[in-house]
Parts: C-alpha cells; structure tokens; sequence
C-alpha cells in the first residue's frame, strides 16, 4: 500500500490562520490610523516651538502685553498654512500671559477643521510656564511639556 503524504493547509488550518490575520488586523489599523494623526499634530506643535519661545523671551524682557507675530518677529499667522495647519498665532494678552493657538484643518475623520491646541503661557520669575487646551481630542495632543 502506498502511503498519501499531506501537501499544503487543510481547510480548517486556513481558516485558523485567515482569522488570525483578521484579530491582528482589527487591532493594528486603528492603532496605526491614532499614530498617523498624532504625528500630523506633532507636526504643527513643532512648528509653534518658535512662537512659544518668542514669547518666552518677551516674557523674560517684561514686554508681552499687545505682543503678536509681527512684533514677535515671527511669519504671519497664515504664513504656516500647510496641509494640516491652518495658522499659528502667537498673542501677549497681558504682561503675564500669552498665547500660542494652533489652528488645524481637517485630519481625517479625527480632527475637524478648525480645532485648535491652545498654549497658554503663564510669565512668572521662572520663565513662562505652559498649559495646553483646546478642542483637538486628548488621545491625539502632545503630552504636556513645561518651559
């Protein structure tokens, strides 16, 4: 008698290994869908670092009330525009605080356009020290950052 050597996956082993792909799949895609959308937004914080310590600097010279980007010696609000930040204005709203206010535009089914991330910096002996609010989800913010 000859003996029959199995070839290949028996229809039971595919489908273990098509709903593992599947389980994996439903995990990975929105995981990766959180980081692509972080990143976008990271992107923008990055480009407000220079108006954050713009105003640091007025805050350390005693001049940030009625501070703006011109004054700041920074680009136009609208000159950050790009394809997920819609502006970046820097405001000295009195001689103790500031403002940095990112402006997005839409990021997919995430954030919608017009959200924003508010710096708001608080001039103290120390320096300025930040807040971060706004209406951009919290699972997709920076963490805080300090100075």
């Amino acid at each position: 008698m000859r003996r029959v050597v199995q070839r290949g996956l028996t229809l039971i082993e595919q489908m273990i290994v098509i709903a593992l792909i599947g389980i994996v799949a439903a995990v990975a895609i929105p995981v990766w869908q959180d980081y692509t959308v972080r990143k976008k937004v990271r992107e923008a914080v990055d480009l407000a670092h220079p108006a954050r310590a713009a105003l640091g600097v007025a805050c350390s010279e005693g001049g940030l009330a009625g501070k703006d980007n011109e004054s700041l010696g920074l680009s136009p609000a609208i000159a950050y525009a790009g394809e997920h930040t819609r502006s970046i204005a820097a405001v000295g709203r009195s001689p103790t605080e500031g403002t940095v206010t990112i402006t997005f535009n839409a990021i997919g089914g995430a954030i919608e356009d017009g959200h924003r991330i508010v710096y708001t910096g608080d001039c103290g002996a120390d320096g300025m020290r930040w807040t971060m609010t706004g209406d951009v989800p919290p699972r997709y913010r920076p963490a805080e950052e300090s100075g």
